[in-house]
């Protein structure tokens, strides 16, 4: 008779992102949502009996070091993991080390696109038993129920004598409707609030309908998962909206890296949501491409209840769009945000300077063309080359990259400190980057049409608070 597997107690930890908002422009445009990705690893370990607790450092109260060792004292978990970006390093260690420091004996395990790019250095640098590459839905919990760790795939974990093992990789996950519905009821959404610039209703929350994308932007990563385009089906992702909003949701934000690649199935959700009667606010707040949309999908968009679409503009120059392997045209960015507009969409979109081949020109060809679009709302970065990106990896081999803290890869703000530009000088870079937020929003035309959709929308308060709290020096 097989042996029963034993229950096992896990608390998975969402590191603190105060840091990595720090320097925003706008400071109402910090995220404020569940962590998505502690909810969808913990699904499959509920399924299987196991007990999870999820810690969202953000939403403590008081000393967060002594409300986390309360909460460890309280469950009395066995495994401790952690699940991290690159800016977030030091906070995720940070939370390794209290473990630790508690009781040695709680295995402690690591996650996410960091882990994943550096995970044999993240296993010996920080205060770690495993650290879990790629996609963790199963690894995690084939963790916590094996007999042998040495058995279990796409982990690096310590020996006895506290060496580095590597085990085999695991295959990606190519059915994502056999993932279980995420572990929301893990989470007390009520107490989730994000500002009116974000959302339209509180709580809002993140939705995962496809992953991987099959496009080649030299600023993005892949690690985790991969170049291959894997879908839930139209109706598992209606399903999933469904118990999402029963839940409590108000809001769905779609957290694809390219929920519209695919068109035809884009617009089959669309159609879905709208025969179901499903009535709620969404948006696409990681970004779709402006080379697959079309009329038709926009419209289903809107008709399904979609009020906001993001696009990733990035350049207003066709060499730098180029120079990135963007994919895409000034062309086609001009027809998707005017067909978007016509659809009665806001538009939203994410612009980049300091790219490879930047030019003063070329930064100034980027401002002026987002000046020609009809955007709602518009959001400059300077980039960041992120680890395991093919921008990161080419400007280390060129000694571009300085030697700095991992928190300094932060989207958010001005990365003097970690490289220096191999066309440009960094006086020229911060100064268009300032200049932009000034002519973008200090536009009289823009201020009018602000001030007449804050009158007809009831936002006229809320919209001069934003303003107020916007850096504009």
């Amino acid at each position: 008779m097989a042996q029963e597997k034993k229950m096992k107690k896990i608390i998975l930890v969402n590191p603190s992102a105060a840091s990595v908002y720090e320097g925003v422009k706008i400071k109402e445009g910090a995220l404020y949502n569940p962590a998505l990705n502690l909810a969808v690893i913990a699904a499959p370990l509920l399924v299987h009996g196991h007990d999870v607790l999820i810690v969202d450092i953000n939403m403590l109260k008081g000393p967060e070091r002594e409300q986390f060792l309360r909460l460890l004292k309280n469950f009395a978990p066995e495994y401790v993991g952690v699940t991290f970006t690159t800016p977030l390093y030091e906070e995720a260690a940070k939370i390794c080390r209290w473990v630790k420091e508690y009781d040695e004996g709680i295995k402690t395990i690591a996650g996410g696109v960091h882990a994943t790019a550096f995970p044999e250095k993240t296993l010996l640098d920080m205060s770690l038993d495993v650290v879990v590459i790629g996609e963790g839905d199963f690894t995690l919990l084939d963790i916590l129920e094996a007999d042998d760790i040495s058995t279990v795939r796409g982990i690096y974990y310590k020996d006895q004598r506290g060496l580095s093992v590597r085990n085999p990789d695991r295959e990606r996950i190519v059915n994502l409707d056999e993932l279980p519905l995420p572990a929301w009821r893990l989470y007390d959404i009520k107490n989730y609030h994000a500002t009116d610039l974000l959302a339209r209703k509180s709580p809002a929350g993140w939705l995962e309908t496809s992953r991987g994308c099959m496009y080649g932007c030299v600023y993005c990563s892949k690690s985790v998962h991969g170049y291959a385009f894997r879908t839930k089906s139209p109706r598992r992702v209606v399903n999933e909206i469904r118990y999402m909003l029963d839940l409590g949701f108000k809001e769905i934000h779609i957290s694809d890296d390219c929920f519209n690649t695919d068109m035809e199935r884009a617009k089959e959700i669309c159609r879905l949501i709208i025969k179901a009667g499903l009535k709620f606010p969404w948006s696409t707040i990681s970004g779709i491409r402006v080379d697959k949309v079309d009329k038709e999908l926009l419209s289903l968009m809107r008709k399904a209840g979609c009020y906001r679409v993001v696009f990733g503009l990035e350049s207003g120059d066709e060499r730098i769009l180029k120079n990135i392997n963007k994919g895409i045209t000034l062309a086609q960015a001009a027809f998707a945000v005017k067909t978007a507009k016509e659809a009665g969409l806001e538009v939203l979109g994410y612009l980049m300077i300091g790219l490879p081949g930047e030019t003063e020109e070329s930064m100034r060809k980027t401002i002026d063309f987002a000046l020609t679009l009809d955007l709602d709302i518009a959001k400059m970065a300077i980039t960041v080359p992120l680890p395991s990106t093919p921008l990161y990896n080419e400007w280390l081999k060129e000694g571009f990259i300085k030697e700095a803290a991992w928190s300094k890869f932060n989207l958010n703000t001005i990365p003097v400190e970690l490289y220096d530009h191999p066309t440009l000088a960094w006086d020229k870079i911060e100064r268009e980057y300032k200049r932009f937020y000034r002519a973008f929003y200090l536009r009289p035309s823009y201020i009018l049409k602000r001030f007449i959709y804050s009158v007809k929308n009831r936002r006229l308060i809320s919209n001069l608070r934003h303003f107020i709290n916007t850096n504009w020096s």
